[in-house]
């Protein structure tokens, strides 16, 4: 397989950066603008739904959102994630968070029925657990991505948000069956643990490729 050129992988990486710090800036700017909307206690899914005025924009988003992700998940796939097989699981995982977490919960509003989930309710909770584990299950593989040996200070990182992000996904599962408060919370702070290794990854993305040129 040819080599991606320079300008591919400074865009597949670009396209990490702006999945994960638009996620956050998209999702405080629309849920700013629907003033019923508590973000501390409720999940980024209530934006979307039927009674949601930024519906629209934050359907549209997780599409988008999904598609950044998918083009990250190739530009890693073209460059340090090409050979072995961690790293291809690595790619997949990423692909399977961004088509779950972005298109499926885009396609499918968290709608109700009364109390209970309706059937595009029940879609979306779905395809937003497949990502959520997917992600969740990347974090570990990567640890087999980066051994402690060759990327002390990676693996060091890595091992930590997989266990803080462990923890903060029980936290806001906990707030979903309200056992505890801070649904909202704990899911943006378990989002913005895996994003910020995502990231991470990005850059060593860029930095092994312009060391090898």
């Amino acid at each position: 397989m040819k080599a991606p050129s320079s300008w591919f992988v400074v865009f597949t990486a670009v396209c990490c950066f702006v999945a994960c710090a638009g996620d956050f800036a998209v999702t405080f700017i629309i849920g700013f603008i629907y003033k019923n909307y508590d973000a501390l206690n409720q999940s980024e899914s209530y934006l979307g739904t039927a009674n949601s005025p930024v519906a629209l924009y934050m359907n549209t988003w997780e599409v988008v959102l999904s598609i950044l992700v998918v083009l990250y998940a190739y530009g890693l796939r073209r460059t340090i994630f090409n050979k072995g097989f961690w790293q291809h699981w690595a790619v997949w995982l990423i692909v399977l968070y961004g088509l779950g977490e972005g298109i499926g919960s885009g396609l499918f509003p968290y709608e109700h029925a009364g109390d209970e989930l309706a059937l595009m309710g029940i879609l979306h909770l779905l395809f937003s657990t497949i990502g959520v584990v997917a992600i969740a299950v990347l974090s570990f593989v990567l640890l087999k991505v980066f051994p402690k040996k060759l990327f002390p200070r990676l693996y060091a990182y890595t091992r930590f948000v997989a266990f803080s992000g462990l923890s903060f996904i029980i936290l806001f599962l906990l707030a979903k069956m309200q056992i505890i408060p801070l649904r909202g919370l704990w899911q943006r702070l378990f989002i913005l643990d895996y994003y910020s290794l995502l990231v991470v990854v990005a850059v060593e993305m860029l930095i092994e490729h312009f060391r090898s040129i």
